[in-house]
Protein backbone atom coordinates (compact mmCIF):
# COMPACT_ATOMS: atom_id res chain seq x y z
CA UNK A 1 0.00 0.00 0.00
CA UNK A 2 1.31 3.40 -0.94
CA UNK A 3 1.62 6.03 1.77
CA UNK A 4 -0.12 9.28 1.07
CA UNK A 5 2.19 12.18 0.94
CA UNK A 6 1.30 15.22 3.05
CA UNK A 7 0.93 18.24 0.86
CA UNK A 8 3.52 20.88 1.27
CA UNK A 9 2.62 23.43 3.93
CA UNK A 10 0.05 21.14 5.63
CA UNK A 11 2.02 20.78 8.85
CA UNK A 12 -0.75 22.65 10.84
CA UNK A 13 -2.42 26.03 10.94
CA UNK A 14 -0.09 28.81 11.83
CA UNK A 15 -1.23 32.27 13.02
CA UNK A 16 -0.86 34.99 10.54
CA UNK A 17 1.98 37.33 11.28
CA UNK A 18 0.84 40.21 13.53
CA UNK A 19 -2.35 38.50 14.87
CA UNK A 20 -1.04 38.41 18.48
CA UNK A 21 -0.18 42.09 18.43
CA UNK A 22 -3.63 42.94 17.08
CA UNK A 23 -5.33 41.06 19.93
CA UNK A 24 -3.18 42.85 22.49
CA UNK A 25 -4.05 46.21 20.98
CA UNK A 26 -7.74 45.29 21.06
CA UNK A 27 -7.56 44.26 24.73
CA UNK A 28 -5.73 47.45 25.65
CA UNK A 29 -8.33 49.49 23.81
CA UNK A 30 -11.14 47.69 25.67
CA UNK A 31 -9.48 48.31 29.05
CA UNK A 32 -8.98 51.98 28.23
CA UNK A 33 -12.59 52.33 27.11
CA UNK A 34 -13.81 50.59 30.30
CA UNK A 35 -11.74 52.90 32.50
CA UNK A 36 -12.94 55.96 30.62
CA UNK A 37 -16.57 54.80 30.87
CA UNK A 38 -16.21 54.17 34.60
CA UNK A 39 -14.61 57.57 35.10
CA UNK A 40 -17.36 59.22 33.12
CA UNK A 41 -20.01 57.40 35.19
CA UNK A 42 -18.34 58.55 38.42
CA UNK A 43 -18.14 62.12 37.16
CA UNK A 44 -21.76 61.97 36.03
CA UNK A 45 -22.90 60.56 39.38
CA UNK A 46 -20.90 62.79 41.70
CA UNK A 47 -20.67 66.09 39.87
CA UNK A 48 -24.01 66.47 38.08
CA UNK A 49 -27.63 66.32 39.24
CA UNK A 50 -28.23 62.92 37.64
CA UNK A 51 -28.08 61.26 41.10
CA UNK A 52 -29.53 64.10 43.12
CA UNK A 53 -31.74 63.09 46.06
CA UNK A 54 -35.32 63.68 44.97
CA UNK A 55 -37.24 61.25 47.15
CA UNK A 56 -37.06 59.89 50.71
CA UNK A 57 -39.24 56.88 51.56
CA UNK A 58 -39.74 56.03 55.26
CA UNK A 59 -41.27 52.76 56.44
CA UNK A 60 -41.67 50.76 59.66
CA UNK A 61 -42.72 53.59 61.98
CA UNK A 62 -45.96 53.30 63.93
CA UNK A 63 -45.31 55.64 66.83
CA UNK A 64 -42.73 58.14 65.63
CA UNK A 65 -43.81 60.78 63.12
CA UNK A 66 -42.47 60.40 59.58
CA UNK A 67 -41.35 64.02 59.40
CA UNK A 68 -39.49 63.61 62.71
CA UNK A 69 -37.65 60.52 61.45
CA UNK A 70 -36.60 62.34 58.29
CA UNK A 71 -35.30 65.30 60.27
CA UNK A 72 -33.53 63.10 62.84
CA UNK A 73 -31.76 61.07 60.15
CA UNK A 74 -30.08 64.12 58.62
CA UNK A 75 -30.82 62.92 55.09
CA UNK A 76 -31.76 66.42 53.95
CA UNK A 77 -28.17 67.56 54.40
CA UNK A 78 -27.24 65.49 51.34
CA UNK A 79 -28.01 66.60 47.80
CA UNK A 80 -26.29 63.73 45.98
CA UNK A 81 -27.44 60.14 46.44
CA UNK A 82 -23.94 58.70 46.08
CA UNK A 83 -22.63 60.96 48.84
CA UNK A 84 -25.21 59.82 51.40
CA UNK A 85 -23.35 58.31 54.38
CA UNK A 86 -25.54 55.32 55.20
CA UNK A 87 -23.86 54.41 58.49
CA UNK A 88 -24.03 57.98 59.77
CA UNK A 89 -27.76 58.23 59.07
CA UNK A 90 -28.40 54.90 60.80
CA UNK A 91 -26.48 56.01 63.88
CA UNK A 92 -28.39 59.29 63.96
CA UNK A 93 -31.69 57.42 64.05
CA UNK A 94 -30.63 54.78 66.57
CA UNK A 95 -29.82 57.49 69.11
CA UNK A 96 -33.57 57.81 69.66
CA UNK A 97 -34.62 55.27 72.32
CA UNK A 98 -37.76 54.43 70.36
CA UNK A 99 -35.71 53.14 67.40
CA UNK A 100 -34.21 49.71 67.95
CA UNK A 101 -32.75 49.43 64.46
CA UNK A 102 -32.50 51.65 61.37
CA UNK A 103 -31.62 50.52 57.85
CA UNK A 104 -30.76 52.98 55.10
CA UNK A 105 -30.76 52.07 51.42
CA UNK A 106 -30.03 53.93 48.19
CA UNK A 107 -32.15 53.25 45.14
CA UNK A 108 -30.67 54.60 41.95
CA UNK A 109 -31.00 57.11 40.70
CA UNK A 110 -32.67 59.46 43.16
CA UNK A 111 -34.27 57.75 46.20
CA UNK A 112 -33.17 57.18 49.80
CA UNK A 113 -35.05 54.46 51.67
CA UNK A 114 -35.27 54.59 55.47
CA UNK A 115 -36.68 51.58 57.32
CA UNK A 116 -36.94 51.69 61.10
CA UNK A 117 -37.81 49.04 63.67
CA UNK A 118 -39.36 50.65 66.72
CA UNK A 119 -39.17 49.24 70.22
CA UNK A 120 -42.45 47.87 71.52
CA UNK A 121 -43.31 48.66 75.15
CA UNK A 122 -44.74 45.76 77.15
CA UNK A 123 -45.11 47.46 80.53
CA UNK A 124 -45.14 50.81 82.30
CA UNK A 125 -42.81 50.97 85.29
CA UNK A 126 -44.21 53.26 87.99
CA UNK A 127 -41.20 54.66 89.84
CA UNK A 128 -42.24 57.23 92.42
CA UNK A 129 -45.22 58.50 90.46
CA UNK A 130 -43.36 58.78 87.15
CA UNK A 131 -44.06 56.31 84.38
CA UNK A 132 -41.42 54.69 82.18
CA UNK A 133 -42.18 52.61 79.12
CA UNK A 134 -40.00 49.51 78.86
CA UNK A 135 -39.56 46.78 76.26
CA UNK A 136 -39.23 43.03 77.06
CA UNK A 137 -35.46 43.33 77.54
CA UNK A 138 -35.93 45.98 80.24
CA UNK A 139 -34.75 48.80 77.98
CA UNK A 140 -36.28 52.12 79.07
CA UNK A 141 -37.87 53.77 76.04
CA UNK A 142 -39.49 56.92 77.37
CA UNK A 143 -40.88 58.71 80.38
CA UNK A 144 -44.66 59.24 80.42
CA UNK A 145 -47.45 60.18 82.78
CA UNK A 146 -48.69 57.22 84.77
CA UNK A 147 -52.23 57.65 83.44
CA UNK A 148 -51.10 57.09 79.86
CA UNK A 149 -50.90 53.74 78.06
CA UNK A 150 -53.66 52.23 80.19
CA UNK A 151 -53.54 49.07 78.07
CA UNK A 152 -50.10 48.18 79.47
CA UNK A 153 -49.50 46.39 82.79
CA UNK A 154 -48.09 48.63 85.54
CA UNK A 155 -44.99 47.47 87.39
CA UNK A 156 -44.74 48.80 90.93
CA UNK A 157 -41.24 50.20 91.48
CA UNK A 158 -41.63 52.94 94.08
CA UNK A 159 -38.86 51.37 96.17
CA UNK A 160 -36.14 51.94 93.56
CA UNK A 161 -34.67 55.10 91.99
CA UNK A 162 -36.20 56.16 88.66
CA UNK A 163 -34.47 54.41 85.74
CA UNK A 164 -32.53 56.21 83.02
CA UNK A 165 -34.13 56.60 79.60
CA UNK A 166 -32.05 54.90 76.93
CA UNK A 167 -30.64 52.33 79.36
CA UNK A 168 -31.77 48.99 80.77
CA UNK A 169 -33.42 48.68 84.15
CA UNK A 170 -30.80 48.42 86.86
CA UNK A 171 -32.98 46.83 89.55
CA UNK A 172 -32.95 43.05 89.12
CA UNK A 173 -36.42 42.44 90.60
CA UNK A 174 -38.11 45.07 88.45
CA UNK A 175 -36.26 43.82 85.37
CA UNK A 176 -37.39 40.24 86.12
CA UNK A 177 -41.00 41.36 86.43
CA UNK A 178 -40.81 43.08 83.04
CA UNK A 179 -39.14 40.01 81.55
CA UNK A 180 -41.98 37.77 82.77
CA UNK A 181 -44.59 40.13 81.36
CA UNK A 182 -42.72 40.23 78.06
CA UNK A 183 -42.81 36.43 77.68
CA UNK A 184 -46.58 36.25 78.16
CA UNK A 185 -48.74 35.79 75.05
CA UNK A 186 -50.49 39.03 74.15
CA UNK A 187 -53.91 37.76 75.19
CA UNK A 188 -52.62 36.78 78.63
CA UNK A 189 -50.66 40.01 79.03
CA UNK A 190 -53.82 41.99 78.34
CA UNK A 191 -55.43 40.50 81.44
CA UNK A 192 -52.68 41.83 83.74
CA UNK A 193 -53.25 45.19 85.43
CA UNK A 194 -50.25 45.39 87.76
CA UNK A 195 -47.09 43.55 88.75
CA UNK A 196 -45.41 43.58 92.16
CA UNK A 197 -41.74 42.52 92.02
CA UNK A 198 -41.22 42.87 95.77
CA UNK A 199 -43.64 40.27 97.09
CA UNK A 200 -41.87 37.57 99.08
CA UNK A 201 -43.43 34.92 96.84
CA UNK A 202 -41.66 36.21 93.74
CA UNK A 203 -43.50 38.00 90.92
CA UNK A 204 -47.13 38.59 91.85
CA UNK A 205 -49.65 40.13 89.45
CA UNK A 206 -53.10 41.62 89.85
CA UNK A 207 -55.48 40.83 87.04
CA UNK A 208 -57.90 43.34 85.58
CA UNK A 209 -60.67 41.18 87.08
CA UNK A 210 -59.27 41.64 90.58
CA UNK A 211 -57.71 38.27 91.40
CA UNK A 212 -54.00 37.77 92.13
CA UNK A 213 -51.58 35.64 90.15
CA UNK A 214 -48.69 34.24 92.18
CA UNK A 215 -46.13 33.59 89.45
CA UNK A 216 -42.89 33.11 91.36
CA UNK A 217 -39.50 33.66 89.73
CA UNK A 218 -38.62 33.72 86.05
CA UNK A 219 -37.89 30.00 85.79
CA UNK A 220 -40.00 27.68 83.63
CA UNK A 221 -41.87 30.64 82.15
CA UNK A 222 -43.11 28.75 79.07
CA UNK A 223 -44.92 26.16 81.17
CA UNK A 224 -46.22 28.74 83.64
CA UNK A 225 -47.60 30.89 80.83
CA UNK A 226 -49.26 27.92 79.14
CA UNK A 227 -50.96 26.76 82.35
CA UNK A 228 -51.92 30.28 83.38
CA UNK A 229 -53.38 31.05 79.96
CA UNK A 230 -55.60 27.94 80.16
CA UNK A 231 -56.77 28.77 83.69
CA UNK A 232 -57.55 32.39 82.82
CA UNK A 233 -59.56 31.28 79.79
CA UNK A 234 -61.50 28.81 81.94
CA UNK A 235 -62.25 31.47 84.57
CA UNK A 236 -63.48 33.91 81.94
CA UNK A 237 -65.51 31.29 80.07
CA UNK A 238 -67.27 30.03 83.18
CA UNK A 239 -67.59 33.31 85.09
CA UNK A 240 -65.77 31.81 88.05
CA UNK A 241 -65.03 33.97 91.11
CA UNK A 242 -61.38 33.47 92.03
CA UNK A 243 -59.25 34.97 94.80
CA UNK A 244 -55.86 33.94 93.39
CA UNK A 245 -54.03 31.58 91.07
CA UNK A 246 -50.69 30.12 92.07
CA UNK A 247 -48.52 28.74 89.25
CA UNK A 248 -45.18 28.65 91.04
CA UNK A 249 -45.29 24.90 90.46
CA UNK A 250 -46.87 24.77 87.00
CA UNK A 251 -47.52 21.02 87.13
CA UNK A 252 -49.59 21.54 90.28
CA UNK A 253 -51.33 24.94 89.98
CA UNK A 254 -53.52 26.18 92.83
CA UNK A 255 -56.79 28.02 92.21
CA UNK A 256 -58.36 29.58 95.26
CA UNK A 257 -62.09 30.37 94.91
CA UNK A 258 -63.39 33.65 96.27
Amino acid sequence: MKRLKRPAGAGGLRPRPGTGRSLKRLLVALVVLTVLAAGFAVWLGYFTDVCSVRGVEITGNRILDTAYIRQLSGVDSYENLLRVQVGRLERNLERDPWIREARIGRELLNTVRIDVTERVPVALVDAGGTGFLVDPSGYVIAGVATDQFQELPRVYAAQVPPPNIGEKLSDAQVAECVKVIGTMPQGLRDTIAMGNPFDGRGQVFISRNGYNVVYGDARDMENKNEILEAIVADIAGNNRAVAYIDVRVPDSPVIMPR
